[in-house]
């Protein structure tokens, strides 16, 4: 468990001191995350290695050492010592970052199969810290296919001797970052934003152009000589199309349903139980519409959600907003109850293999409740991405589509938006008042369609 951290030379005529005064800063940083060891090993553009490392270091002005007016790349590490890893009398040898002939790598995380694959291609590295395997492996192998030979968890750096001008970076989960510096004529890289670039929020680090995050399970190889960089993923996000459709039963979930269908995808509505005012007309709903789709469906309790209180959805004791007023404002807000839908839902994922969920998100729900926008969803598919052993993709079709839009792509693609349930309350027919029972009747109107479900009033 370490930090890394680094930089390629982008510009052979760049003063290498300057580069050295802003790698120091940044490797002392990275101490945050690590304080048992700390190593540098530089390159020059002859090849010529050299590797600078401290137990317990007291300050990080040694890695000057290793950055002289010749050097053109360089991979730190700063360690924290795992519980399993424990090392009593520590030397050199147990520290990062570790070498193989020409081959170098600074590694974060943990390989859980370091003892099989020595015993697999004959390795004996000098240390029983299990980052001691990684470059004798990509030696063996190649950067792509040695690192799917490593199972448990990386961000990485890798050079070689035989290539003084390139990086190879790579990463599953653990985080990496990186910072292009025109005005040092350097690449650096980092295990956190924020010890690229200590001076502003973390907010305005991440959104800063100068820093970006590595995708998570890809590698790339930069050119430090043609400032070329090729990233490729390691392992791809499971494409079986078995998708799981978060279902209220309503309009925007039905059509979503539908759509999943027509795209080719294997489907299970996901309904969940909060204890919504119309939860059994609700289930009603789901249970038709999964039966005109032919597809399987589950209901899942979630009952603690309803007893929170304090929505209007749950509580009848509250009013229920109308017309526009409910249509324009989050009055009925379950607190996060699509975050929970969506975390809930990704665990199911974990457990039966499901490569996608799909929610009902759309651009007009999205002005008024804030986990019904892009940005949510984009933001839960990153999570699941680097959370999660399955990595489902979380899609949202409507995600752009305003209500009329999505009336008018259920009736084309022939969604069962007859059998669905919009209204917030659960009477015989819907209500025809409140915030979604507007929009849905707007939505036909303006389109100029019949709606086949029969309203109270309106």
């Amino acid at each position: 468990m370490c930090s890394i951290s680094g930089f390629v030379v982008t510009d052979p005529a760049a003063d290498r001191r300057r580069i050295a005064d802003s790698y120091v800063q940044i490797f002392a940083r990275c101490a945050d995350r690590g304080r048992d060891s700390a190593g540098v090993v530089g390159l020059n553009d002859n090849g010529a290695v050299t590797r600078q490392v401290v137990i317990a270091p007291k300050n990080y002005e040694f890695a000057r050492g290793a950055i002289d007016q010749r050097c053109t790349v360089l991979i730190g590490n700063n360690r924290a010592e795992p519980t399993t890893e424990f090392v009593l009398n520590k030397t050199e040898d147990d520290a990062q970052p570790f070498g193989d002939g020409p081959i170098f790598v600074s590694h974060n995380g943990i390989i859980a199969n370091d003892q099989e694959l020595c015993q697999r291609y004959g390795i004996a590295p000098p240390t029983r810290v299990d980052s001691a395997v990684c470059p004798s492996v990509i030696r063996r192998l190649g950067v792509s296919q040695g690192l799917l030979e490593l199972q448990g968890s990386f961000a990485m750096a890798i050079i070689s001797a035989d290539a003084p001008y390139k990086l190879w970076l790579a990463r599953n989960y653990k985080p990496l970052f990186l910072q292009q510096r025109t005005d040092l004529g350097a690449l650096f890289f980092a295990s956190r934003p924020e010890y690229l670039m200590p001076d502003q929020s973390l907010y305005n680090r991440l959104l800063h152009p100068a820093i970006t995050q590595m995708s998570a399970y890809h590698w790339a190889e930069i050119d430090g000589l043609t400032g070329k960089v090729r990233e490729e993923p390691l392992v791809l996000r499971a494409t079986e199309k078995r998708a799981l459709v978060v279902c209220s039963g309503g309009l925007d979930s039905t059509t979503v349903a539908r759509w999943a269908q027509v795209q080719g995808y294997e489907i299970t509505l996901l309904h969940f139980l909060y204890g919504c005012r119309a939860q059994d007309r609700e289930i009603e709903a789901v249970r038709n519409v999964a039966s005109y789709l032919k597809c399987d469906y589950r209901l899942e309790d979630l009952s603690w959600l309803g007893r929170l209180g304090g929505s209007s959805l749950t509580d009848e004791a509250l009013p229920i907003a109308v017309r526009e007023t409910g249509a324009e404002f989050a009055h009925e807000w379950v607190p996060a109850r699509n975050l929970v839908f969506s975390g809930l839902a990704a665990s199911l994922c974990d457990r039966f293999a499901y490569d996608t969920i799909m929610m009902g998100l759309n651009l007009e729900e999205g002005g008024a409740y804030p986990d019904n926008t892009v940005e949510f969803y984009e933001a839960l598919d990153h999570v699941c991405d680097i959370g999660t052993m399955n990595r489902p993709k979380i899609l949202s079709p409507l995600g752009n589509l305003v209500k009329h839009e999505i009336v008018r792509l259920a009736l084309d693609i022939g969604a069962p938006i007859h059998l669905s349930w919009s209204c917030y309350y659960g009477r015989t027919h819907h209500c025809g008042q409140c915030g979604p029972c507007y929009m849905r009747q707007t939505a036909f109107k303006m389109l100029g369609e019949r709606d086949p479900i029969v309203y109270e009033t309106g």
